[in-house]
């Protein structure tokens, strides 16, 4: 009896000075588990999204889609560029489409776009729609801006005076000029 409280003993000592205090990560077969559950991960995600975007952004919303947003956000307009450095506004949605969606639009007019769609009712307007505005006063009604459809009223286009931004679809200036709204055709 006297010697199983020994060896008792002498296991715990062993044990209690061995123990190391650095918290690893738990793996599993050859997996190695991160510290934190990916939840976490997303949650701050979609919280730095909502911050930098001025707009709630969820879990069940298209993250690539927003996080291309806020990467381009404040990008420069240049007329009849395409790039981080400048962009009109088809060229914007050309990109985006191209990056988040894996669809090449090839880079064409707004109006160009608008022919590229399948006419919707504003009232069905989903993440990824297209929506045209005649803000040059066309005549024949030929799309001169385009923008990306968000979520909750909101779209995403490159402005002539702020570069690429979002908007409000209620907007009155956005009111007056709109034009159609589309989805592209794949």
């Amino acid at each position: 009896m006297q010697r199983k409280i020994i060896i008792l003993i002498l296991t715990l000592l062993v044990m209690g000075t061995t123990s190391c205090r650095v918290h690893k990560p738990a793996v599993v077969g050859r997996v190695c588990l991160p510290p934190s559950p990916p939840e976490l991960e997303v949650e701050e995600r979609t919280e730095d999204l909502s911050l930098e975007l001025k707009t709630p952004v969820t879990i069940e919303d298209n993250l690539t889609l927003y996080e291309f947003v806020k990467d381009w956000l404040r990008v420069p307009y240049r007329y009849g560029a395409y790039s981080k450095a400048g962009t009109d506004c088809s060229g914007f949605v050309y990109h985006l489409y191209k990056d988040v969606y894996g669809i090449d639009v090839t880079r064409t007019s707004a109006q160009g776009l608008r022919e590229k769609c399948r006419a919707i009712d504003k009232t069905e307007l989903k993440e990824g729609d297209l929506v045209f505005f005649n803000i040059r006063n066309r005549r024949g009604g030929a799309a001169s801006h385009v923008g990306v459809y968000l979520k909750n009223g909101l779209f995403v286009h490159a402005a002539t005076r702020s570069g690429v931004t979002i908007s409000r679809m209620s907007d009155g200036y956005y009111t007056r000029y709109y034009l159609s709204s589309g989805r592209i055709l794949e």
